[in-house]
């Protein structure tokens, strides 16, 4: 199942956040979507998965345009999401954190459609995922009580409990020390599926770099960059976008040096002090 973004624009009043943007994203890689603070990132994941409006444009899961649709039925037709900040059931345990996520399946009614799921199978379904997120230990523990990394962990596992073919990952190894981040990112390397698509926004470029198929470059909401790791890494384009034109770099050293040379800077075995 293929989404799709056709010349997607968000304004926010008159700032025009994304512009004119068209992105596929096919099941079976994992998609990295990269650019300096503002580029739009987030703005393009909080448009699939319906917390933003499209400004104009199209956005289709398959056959299916989802920029018509509330967020509970993208979510039922098979996108999943995590965020920049943790949304967390605090109050309940891990377990039943996962839990609610079968929501529609517990109680379906004659509007959502969904099969009904008996309480077992949902538990079984719920601990086996906990197992694979390395989560069993803590199942009934409440989740604001976890660690903040095996509270990212959990997060990243209820976006896959279900199963989506589409799941959006926001900034989740923001707040993570080095040892998480490189276990998050091996996680989320190990959940690559032939029926699924990782789209992925990070700030971290080694997470990028060592688990992405595809990777988008943003700047100024409009694609700057599409490619593999090494194609973007090496482009002069992202290069300047992320650290700034030959130009500008030396205007800072110009700088750095003038400041060094009243005083203020001293530059002494590769520190720099006041």
């Amino acid at each position: 199942m293929a989404l799709a973004l056709e010349n997607v624009s968000k304004h926010f009043g008159s700032l025009v956040a994304i512009k004119n943007l068209s992105l596929s994203f096919d099941v079976g890689s994992i998609y990295s979507i990269i650019g300096p603070n503002g580029a739009g990132k987030s703005t393009v994941v909080n448009m699939i998965a319906g917390s933003y409006s499209v400004t104009s444009g199209t956005i289709r899961l398959g056959n299916t345009a989802l920029n018509k649709l509330p967020k509970h039925r993208i979510a039922r037709l098979g996108v999943a999401r995590t965020y920049q900040n943790l949304r967390l059931f605090d109050a309940m345990t891990v377990l039943e954190n996962l839990e609610v996520c079968f929501f529609p399946q517990a109680w379906p009614g004659l509007l959502t459609g969904a099969k009904r799921m008996g309480k077992a199978e949902r538990l079984a379904i719920c601990r086996a995922c906990l197992e694979r997120f390395h989560l069993s230990d803590v199942a009934e523990s409440l989740a604001g009580d976890l660690p903040y990394g095996r509270q990212k962990m959990l997060e990243l596992a209820r976006a896959f409990v279900t199963e989506a073919p589409i799941v959006l990952l926001d900034e989740p190894a923001a707040g993570l020390n080095h040892t998480e981040t490189k276990d998050m990112a091996a996680m989320i390397a190990s959940l690559k599926r032939a029926d699924r698509a990782i789209i992925l926004v990070e700030h971290d470029m080694d997470m990028v770099m060592s688990i992405s198929d595809r990777i988008d470059v943003l700047n100024y909401g409009e694609l700057l960059c599409s490619g593999t790791p090494e194609l973007v890494r090496t482009n002069e384009k992202v290069q300047e976008a992320y650290l700034g034109t030959t130009e500008e770099l030396d205007d800072i050293r110009k700088l750095a040096q003038s400041r060094r040379a009243q005083g203020g800077l001293r530059t002494n075995a590769g520190l720099v002090r006041h």
